[in-house]
């Protein structure tokens, strides 16, 4: 597999990033960039001190493991003209029960309807999509198994 990456520099995710995260209180903080152009809530998990109201960090981790592996599916099928119409990706992750309690085996199942895309395109681009082109789930490799198939509906 070649490690070279054909995307014009603006693709590429080199930037550092600045975040700040304000604790508010009954389990509750907003994450906030340096710009503070964007923010978001979450909260403790239900049992640690939140009530459920927002997504708690481990949400969303998983949340932008599918949000990256969506982004990199859809440039790569646009790179080959393809639309797509849908896409869905479910993820079911399992952690360690000791502490800290990694997860130590995801799997991931993207649904897909895009006219021209077939089963083989797609275990290429998600294979080349977990191994190298999303960092999110790169980071989930190294404490465990990541997997993936595909659904492509007509």
């Amino acid at each position: 597999m070649s490690t070279e990456i054909p995307w014009p520099e603006s693709r590429k995710e080199w930037k550092p990033l600045d975040m700040t995260v304000t604790y508010h209180g009954d389990g509750g903080f907003t994450a906030r960039t340096k710009s503070g152009d964007i923010e978001f809530p979450m909260e403790a998990p239900v049992g640690m001190g939140g009530h459920g109201k927002y997504a708690n960090p481990i949400q969303y981790l998983v949340g932008s493991l599918g949000g990256c592996v969506g982004v990199k599916i859809l440039l790569a099928l646009g790179d080959r003209g393809i639309v797509t119409d849908e896409m869905s990706i479910a993820i079911h992750g399992t952690r360690k029960k000791t502490m800290p309690a990694f997860f130590d085996h995801v799997h991931l199942t993207v649904t897909l309807r895009a006219a021209g895309a077939d089963d083989a395109m797609m275990k290429d681009i998600i294979d080349q999509t977990l191994a190298r082109l999303c960092p999110i789930a790169a980071m989930f490799a190294e404490c465990g198994d990541v997997t993936a198939e595909c659904r492509v509906v007509e």
